[in-house]
């Protein structure tokens, strides 16, 4: 019954949103005289949100006589479901949207409570009364407020409508041109949600439930204050109820670790983290270096927030390259349209997932141990992966930079040896070239298994690609650099040799070298794919000695999802990194 019920709220859910991105619920016509209270925001400000419990001052009486009557009439936290539907009544300047009021007083009014609207002194004014309606709310004929169109934002709450954005994103096919406004237009509508509500329908974690789904699906810069209106309501609910011991832990983390996954910017998120961080002091969380990263503004798009990426990402299906519509992208890429200066150095993430690596090294000025003399802040970043839906989130966030970073960071969604073959018309040099926890092949004489994993054949690093890099490469007087890493240890050691035969030199590890990969699998478990592989080639070459690191390359700050993964895990990661010197 429940899988029932979850199935036919997805099927509801998904169809209301096809449904409003082909135009099929109405808008307002503005050439009627009632005013709708999200008309207000048309300017894209940010949401002052005056949900105060305390806030019993004079203005409260304008439109309500006996606010302490009505008060009986609302759910619980009543002053704060008061102050929702003061603020909409206060927004509307002329005349009230009946679909406005309805929307709210279906989750503000109680269930034997009424809402009615009334004139006294030329002013409309409310009040509750008992006994339920249909819709929850009465008008005096006397009151010139008419029905605006019915919108989305009316039957479905921001949680519901983020949900939606999600749905349509990742449900439709790869190249669909026109996506990306569908997704953003049920993003307007949150916005408008947000507006009408002040956020008095995201309890909890909901606010940043929605904030991370919203990032999923892709939105982009045009909706900025949507993020920063949801930061502000989930900031409100931890001031509200975050230190109630009805309010646990795991929610505190919740809702700090979702918004930064989100990537909202550390300068909207400062008031959120200190909160969060004196919440969980006085819930008395062990992790002290958690709560002293929240308040000194390091807590943020790296570490334990990415689990929920990489969560998000295992989920999806594995995109092949004959899939349809992906073996035909044949696109030349014009590289003044995606950067902002072409003769930046490059750095390129092949099978880029979230873009989680990328994102984070365009946002350090560090180098990768001292071995590879990268100034990171100088250099453009090419994210490349078959699955659409990763590609949208990681230029989702890129957009919405507002600082020197914007303009650097390009996602693609094409197969690695498509976007290789348009890299020979940059006009920088491609400086790093990465492949990050690529898709195994399946173990051919393994009857065992992942059975959707790719084939040997189709396993996205061949001996093209690197023929390829060793071209870019060939045309270079600088050095550049290959790195890869990968959780399956034959896949690490058929990278290494087709490393080495393409003419790439080992940049060796020194005291950082795996010694002896079976002691490291001794300190984990040893993973079933490594057994079996064994099992077929018991004399296997193993993934240990001097080319092989035991640490991460990459600053700690600008890891992969999966890398992230793995540590929290204790699971081995099996890296090489290598460098073409040209003379």
């Amino acid at each position: 019954m429940a899988f029932l019920k979850s199935t036919l709220r997805f099927v509801y859910l998904f169809q209301s949103a096809q449904s409003f991105v082909h135009n099929v619920i109405r808008v307002p016509d503005d050439s009627r005289i009632s005013v709708s209270l999200s008309a207000s925001n048309e300017d894209g400000r940010v949401v002052s949100f005056l949900l105060d419990s305390n806030h019993h001052g004079d203005d409260w009486h304008r439109y309500c006589e006996n606010v302490d009557k009505n008060l009986e009439g609302l759910v619980s936290p009543s002053p704060e479901s008061f102050s929702a539907i003061h603020s909409a009544r206060a927004n509307a300047a002329i005349s009230m949207n009946i679909e406005d009021i309805v929307a709210l007083s279906r989750y503000l009014v109680k269930p034997n409570y009424t809402m009615e609207l009334f004139h006294d002194d030329e002013i409309v004014k409310w009040r509750m009364i008992q006994g339920g309606s249909v819709e929850g709310v009465i008008v005096d004929s006397n009151i010139t407020a008419e029905e605006g169109g019915r919108e989305l934002y009316h039957e479905f709450s921001t949680l519901q409508l983020s949900q939606m954005a999600l749905e349509i994103a990742t449900n439709t096919t790869n190249h669909d041109a026109n996506l990306l406004s569908k997704i953003h237009e049920v993003a307007q509508q949150a916005e408008k949600r947000i507006f009408l509500t002040v956020g008095s329908d995201l309890r909890g974690p909901q606010s940043a439930d929605a904030c991370f789904n919203f990032a999923l699906a892709g939105v982009h810069n045009s909706s900025t204050h949507l993020f920063q209106n949801l930061v502000s309501v989930g900031t409100h609910e931890l001031k509200r109820a975050g230190s109630r011991s009805s309010f646990p832990t795991k929610s505190v983390l919740h809702i700090v670790e979702k918004f930064a996954a989100s990537d909202i910017r550390k300068e909207d998120a400062m008031e959120l983290y200190q909160i969060a961080a004196d919440c969980l002091e006085k819930k008395h969380y062990k992790d002290k270096m958690y709560i002293e990263s929240l308040r000194d503004g390091t807590f943020g798009f790296h570490g334990r927030p990415l689990l929920w990426l990489w969560r998000f990402s295992s989920r999806q299906k594995k995109v092949e390259i004959d899939s349809e519509g992906n073996s035909k992208w044949k696109d030349a890429i014009n590289w003044q349209d995606e950067f902002q200066d072409t003769n930046k150095p490059l750095v390129v993430d092949i099978g880029s997932g979230m873009g989680t690596c990328i994102l984070g090294l365009a946002s350090t000025s560090g180098n990768i141990h001292d071995k590879i003399p990268i100034e990171w802040s100088q250099c453009n970043y090419a994210g490349v992966d078959l699955n659409q839906a990763l590609v949208r989130f990681g230029n989702g966030i890129a957009s919405r930079w507002p600082d020197a970073r914007k303009g650097r960071v390009k996602f693609f969604c094409c197969p690695a040896d498509d976007f290789l073959s348009n890299l020979k018309s940059y006009h920088g040099r491609s400086t790093l070239i990465m492949v990050n926890f690529p898709s195994p092949y399946r173990l051919e004489a393994s009857e065992r298994g992942n059975l959707q994993l790719p084939s040997a054949e189709n396993f996205m690093v061949t001996s093209k690609l690197f023929e390829l890099i060793s071209a870019l490469a060939a045309n270079d007087t600088n050095e550049s650099y290959f790195m890869f890493q990968t959780k399956c240890e034959d896949v690490a050691v058929y990278l290494k040799n087709e490393c080495l035969s393409s003419g790439m030199e080992g940049i060796t590890a020194g005291d950082k070298a795996v010694e002896n990969i079976d002691t490291i699998y001794s300190q984990k478990s040893v993973p079933k794919r490594v057994k079996e592989w064994l099992r077929i080639e018991p004399l296997a070459e193993r993934a240990e000695g001097n080319l092989f690191w035991s640490q991460p390359l990459l600053p700690l700050d600008c890891l992969p999802e999966t890398e992230v993964q793995c540590l929290s895990e204790n699971k081995a990661v099996h890296r090489c990194l290598f460098k073409y010197k040209n003379t």
